[in-house]
């Protein structure tokens, strides 16, 4: 098992995960659509299929898009 933290819209999620679980698993657990999101770990942007690692730390930004 592995234990994250997603920060998202000022809110910290504590979730629990089976070892090997990736971003995006994560991301519809706590029910917000992948696709409207980009997620990061540290100063680094990471893809939605990374596997998760214990104590991780993941923050979620809101993808705005305009014309």
């Amino acid at each position: 098992m592995v234990n994250i933290k997603i920060i998202y819209d000022k809110k910290t999620h504590n979730l629990e995960l089976k070892d090997g679980s990736t971003v995006e698993e994560a991301i519809k657990l706590i029910k917000i659509n992948p696709q409207i999101v980009i997620a990061r770990r540290g100063d680094e942007i990471i893809p939605d299929t990374e596997k998760l690692k214990n104590n991780d730390r993941i923050e979620l930004i809101r993808v705005v898009s305009g014309g």
